[in-house]
């Protein structure tokens, strides 16, 4: 855009913004004028229209004051007869000509309550009769609008009488509202709450109810009207309807458009003389720029010997013209000095392209094709070539540190695992020493007395296990069993239970009760536990001359017995754990076991063996494994239990060691000559 149509562009937005700036209070001012007036003519409507209402309701009133004076009428209040009343109130309606379905008449108590209607009505005529009774002095009058419940709009008249009762007449809407229409002498129209047309007195007006607007301008035959509304409310103080009033604007309209018409053309000529008149000033100023320009745009194409040709002038335009010759001589100046500049930089160019070619044979071979293709030709780029070659060679400076630092690194982190890889063979010898140890004291052949049978198994949930399990015969026809579990599990766990197993085996050996030895192993436990560890312990004696088993128990799980009469827990004292407190006392207990009992001595990893899910084996399912009469044999019996943990776990891994020891006592009858002195075999 050139320079002299956007200073005129620019004129123009300014001219706007100062009509703008006039135009926009003036407009406020106007407007609030106008607002004042619109509220001033709602006023003023309001007490009009409530004037012509009051009018209109006269000859009602007239009437009601008539009513009041009825000697009837008080009569039957005076006797509160509500028979004589409504006959009272009927007669007065058809003597006052109040004809018609909404024409009515009704008398209502001082508390609000309809006291008689004619005709007949549940609801009094004032739907705020109440707040009347309360608001209306002595021969006081209210005249409201009233909305019924079938939608119709009533003029209820409401005057006090001297009894303090309240008589209230009504009459149609349409009928007191046509009567204000000719009274105002003006069109007027009223609309519910919802916006339809109950009464207008001009059918374009009930057509387009629901579109008239408080200040929209109607035409009606040619004249312009101005719609003003005024509320009404019922003696309820409630909202039922609204009055709109076609007021003639038309003089009002058309002085207001004839004066906007004036102040726009006045405002459209004085900007046109304006703008013509800042056009010739623009022209005579911008003409010599346009020409320095075009000698400019030469120079700048390179006709360094291009003029403008315009006369000499000692104003702004004048220096500019001095400037364009002076910058003519500078480019001629300017241009001497760049080709010598050209030639130096053509010589350095030459010299470090061959230093460049040179450094590349450090680098390899595409890398250093790389760059000598980059300084081949007369364009040689020698900043590209340069950064080039000095990122590859910090590139593969910074490759060979790393690979030194990663070499250095692996070699301390294979040493470090040949160092723990060396400590974790020795530490799994080890364990599996201990493993080899104890599991070898586990026997593959158990007695099979004529009295009894016997077996046991152990799992082990670790490399070394925390149960143990032992079977000694101390004499000729005395069997003792021992089967203990230590908290914990592991090589700790292994270590105290094979110190307990040591200690009651010498204290029942030397002829002790599983009561006695199980207190002398638990002082000792007692007496040196660092590590605070305990174990539990069920102590057994069998006299297999007679099936009595001598017993006693240190918190260890009871036993389960299976008999003739079926299948229970043996009774058992709990006890408390060995290695938890020295000092103290176990008891021993007595049973008799009869032929063919079968007795299980178990560690709770039987019972507390974990399905998916955190659900226990329990006590349950091994009493139904027990109670199977077709497990006859120990070994059978062991073999279940066993066989049903290890499918009750499925997925789960082992928690605990698993022990069983299981007993059958065939009976004394049953006995040989006796066995060899003295047999001891263990399972730990």
């Amino acid at each position: 855009m050139l320079l002299r149509s956007r200073i005129l562009l620019l004129f123009a937005l300014a001219m706007a913004l100062v009509a703008a700036s006039v135009a926009v209070p003036a407009w406020l001012v106007l407007r609030d004028g106008q607002d004042r007036a619109a509220g001033l003519r709602a006023a003023l409507q309001s007490a009009t229209l409530n004037e012509a209402v009051e009018r209109a309701a006269a000859p009602l009133v007239a009437s009601l004051r008539a009513a009041v004076a009825d000697d009837a009428l008080l009569v039957a209040r005076g006797t509160n007869d509500e028979s004589a009343l409504r006959q009272r109130l009927a007669a007065l309606r058809a003597e006052l000509g109040l004809e018609g379905p909404a024409a009515r008449i009704d008398l209502v108590g001082a508390q609000g309550q309809l006291l008689a209607a004619a005709p007949a009505v549940a609801e009094p005529l004032a739907s705020g009769a109440s707040a009347l009774q309360r608001d209306l002095g002595r021969d006081g009058l209210s005249a409201r609008f009233e909305a019924t419940a079938e939608g119709a709009m009533l003029l209820v008249v409401s005057l006090r009488m001297g009894t303090s009762d309240l008589i209230s007449a009504s009459m149609p809407a349409e009928a007191a509202l046509d009567r204000v229409a000719r009274q105002m002498g003006a069109e007027l129209m009223l609309r519910d709450r919802q916006g339809r047309a109950v009464f207008a007195t001009d059918a374009v007006l009930r057509d387009d109810a629901t579109r008239l607007r408080e200040g929209q301008s109607v035409t009606l035959g040619g004249r312009i009207f101005r719609v003003e509304a005024t509320p009404l409310d019922n003696s309820a103080g409630a909202r039922v309807g609204q009055v709109l009033v076609l007021v003639d604007a038309t003089a009002e309209t058309q002085s207001r458009q004839l004066l906007l018409l004036l102040a726009g053309a006045l405002l459209v000529v004085a900007g046109a003389v304006t703008c013509g008149l800042l056009y010739r000033v623009i022209r005579d100023a911008i003409d010599p720029l346009s020409e320095l320009a075009r000698a400019l745009q030469a120079v700048a194409g390179g006709d360094i010997f291009a003029s403008a040709a315009i006369a000499e002038r000692r104003d702004e335009v004048g220096a500019i013209q001095a400037a364009l010759e002076a910058l003519r001589s500078n480019t001629l100046a300017l241009d001497r000095l760049q080709t010598s500049n050209r030639l130096s930089a053509l010589r350095e160019r030459a010299l470090i392209g061959q230093e460049i070619a040179r450094l590349t044979a450090v680098l390899d071979g595409p890398e250093r094709e790389e760059i000598l293709g980059l300084l081949k030709g007369e364009g040689a780029a020698l900043g590209p070539a340069f950064a080039r070659l000095s990122g590859h060679v910090v590139q593969q400076h910074q490759a060979m540190a790393t690979l030194l630092e990663e070499r250095t690194r692996d070699l301390a982190l294979v040493r470090q695992a040949l160092e723990e890889r060396t400590q974790l063979n020795r530490m799994r010898e080890e364990l599996d020493v201990a493993r080899r140890l104890q599991l070898s004291s586990v026997p593959t052949v158990f007695p099979n007395r004529p009295t009894f049978r016997l077996h046991a198994a152990m799992v082990p949930a670790k490399e070394v296990g925390g149960d143990f399990c032992d079977f000694v015969m101390l004499d000729d026809h005395r069997l003792a069993l021992l089967i203990g579990d230590a908290s914990g599990k592991g090589v700790h766990a292994a270590i105290f239970i094979a110190m307990a197993r040591s200690l009651l085996r010498a204290a029942i050996g030397r002829g002790a009760s599983p009561a006695e030895a199980l207190a002398q192993a638990n002082d000792v436990l007692s007496t040196d536990n660092p590590t605070m560890m305990f174990a539990t312990v069920f102590a057994a004696v069998l006299d297999c001359r007679t099936g009595l088993l001598t017993y006693a128990n240190a918190g260890h799980n009871p036993p389960r017995r299976r008999g003739v009469t079926g299948e229970a827990e043996l009774p058992v004292d709990r006890g408390i754990a060995l290695g938890v407190m020295d000092g103290m006392e176990f008891t021993d207990q007595q049973a008799v076991l009869d032929a063919g009992d079968m007795v299980l001595m178990f560690t709770d990893g039987v019972t507390e063996a974990v399905a998916p899910g955190d659900i226990l084996f329990g006590d349950d399912r091994l009493a139904a494994i027990m109670a199977d009469t077709a497990l006859e044999a120990p070994a059978q019996l062991v073999e279940a239990v066993a066989r049903g943990v290890e499918a009750f776990a499925d997925t789960e891994p082992q928690a605990d060691d698993i022990t069983m020891l299981a007993l059958h006592w065939r009976g004394h009858a049953a006995l040989l000559p006796a066995p060899p002195p003295a047999e001891a075999l263990a399972c730990a």
